[in-house]
């Protein structure tokens, strides 16, 4: 007899389930790297418009260069905000990713483990129907030969 699972084509979908939801899970964290490498390069360059303010400052300049200075490092610092904004909404993604990974996965283990249940009756039911027919068998044979012994006696 042999075995067949009647989740299979459950256990093959939550499969699916689980693979898709692992590519979207390495695809979020992906992007949260790079989020969290576009911050950093942002800082850089908030650090290095300072560090030219500075220099600037330590020479004599006129007022207009330092005021175009200070516009310059508050764009580079609104850029840096936004970037860290779109690092905090990419790393949520993510950690929204891998909790539907964590749930796919979950489900994925469960129908495993009924298959390894039902296996393990089906295995099970297999050995208790052989030991029945040898069972059977040996009866058979024993009355056969009892049969034959009464037989023998007659004569």
């Amino acid at each position: 007899m042999t075995f067949h699972f009647r989740g299979a084509r459950i256990l093959e979908w939550r499969r699916v389930q689980a693979d898709a939801a692992r590519v979207a899970f390495v695809r979020a964290t992906e992007s949260a790297r790079e989020a969290a490498a576009r911050v950093a390069d942002a800082d850089a360059q908030c650090h290095r418009a300072a560090q030219n303010l500075r220099a600037a400052m330590a020479s004599p300049t006129d007022v207009g260069t330092i005021v175009g200075y200070r516009n310059w490092i508050g764009k580079q610092q609104e850029h840096a905000a936004a970037c860290r904004q779109q690092h905090d909404q990419q790393c949520a993604l993510a950690d929204q990713a891998a909790g539907v990974l964590h749930v796919a996965t979950r489900n994925v283990k469960v129908m495993e483990r009924l298959r390894e249940r039902a296996w393990r009756r089906h295995l099970n039911a297999e050995r208790l129907r052989d030991i029945k027919e040898l069972d059977q068998l040996a009866t058979l044979q024993y009355a056969r030969r009892k049969a034959e012994e009464g037989a023998d006696r007659e004569y």
